[in-house]
């Protein structure tokens, strides 16, 4: 080998070890955000029954805060760098798959036991002392699987997979708690928007004044208080941006949104849907009376 050749070799060497870094690093701070939003779900939830939050269900919504995890993180980069941040993406789903085993293993447990079970999990896999040479040398045994030719265009893939590696932003456990919340009374939902459940309902006097806004679903009060907490940290100013059907009343004539606000069910009257459907009103509600 010449010296350039050795050269070129031990910067190739040193590209591979920046980026098998960075991925453990950017895969331990996705961890460490979905985890601490498992950590104020399982207080939220703690009391709950099992029949109140059945481990399917839950786990159907704990995966929702994942799939907010990949898309506050991972997509916008995927998407402006056209890198793949396989790794990233392998992370999510195989938390997924643990979601799901531990859900299938909950029967008649207490919610918040098996949640801290599968916290340790995650942070077992993913933030405690992980150095990522099982991937270091699966890339080390690609380069040298290339010829000379070959191995620049190898390790051009990886200068830019680790560009893009570098420029993902973990998310905000607010939003992954925030998602999470909004799957759960989502999952609530029985397509009956006015007598049912599984939405959440503003309420106006007749004179137009905000009155009260609620939570209906199973342990509605405590998921309130706690998106009262979070929801301005995962950027939502009023409760008509949660991504959830609402019924809107002014005293008692109501009208439903679906969770993108468009009308679900109107009102015959004009005056009463031009003022439930005025921006300026849903502007009052931006929290949650608890």
């Amino acid at each position: 080998m010449t010296n350039n050749a050795a050269l070129d070799f031990d910067t190739d060497m040193q590209t591979i070890r920046n980026y098998v870094s960075a991925v453990v690093e950017t895969k331990a701070k996705i961890a460490t955000a979905y985890t601490a939003a498992l950590d104020n779900v399982q207080i939220t939830f703690q009391t709950a029954s099992p029949a109140e939050a059945r481990p399917d269900v839950l786990g159907v919504i704990l995966k929702s805060g994942l799939k907010a995890a990949e898309k506050s993180a991972v997509t916008a980069v995927k998407e402006s760098t056209g890198a793949d941040l396989g790794p990233l993406v392998d992370m999510l789903h195989a938390i997924a798959d643990e979601v799901d085993r531990a859900a299938k293993a909950a029967t008649n447990r207490a919610v918040a036991d098996w949640l801290t079970d599968l916290r340790t999990s995650i942070v077992n896999a993913y933030t405690q002392g992980q150095t990522g040479e099982d991937l270091r040398q699966q890339i080390e045994d690609e380069y040298n699987h290339n010829d000379e030719g070959g191995r620049g265009g190898y390790i051009a893939g990886i200068e830019n997979e680790l560009q893009a590696m570098r420029s993902v932003q973990a998310p905000q456990s607010q939003i992954v708690e925030l998602a999470i919340y909004e799957s759960w009374i989502n999952q609530n939902f029985n397509e009956d928007c006015m007598d049912g459940a599984g939405f959440i309902q503003l309420q106006f006097a007749s004179d137009g004044s905000a009155t009260s806004a609620t939570v209906i679903a199973p342990l509605g009060d405590r998921v309130a208080g706690r998106l009262n907490s979070i929801k301005d940290g995962a950027g939502v100013s009023r409760l008509m941006d949660l991504n959830v059907v609402k019924k809107v009343c002014r005293d008692t004539e109501c009208m439903c949104f679906e969770s993108n606000n468009t009308v679900r069910k109107d009102v015959l009257d004009d005056d009463a849907h031009a003022f439930l459907t005025s921006p300026d009103n849903w502007a009052q509600f931006t929290s949650f009376t608890t």
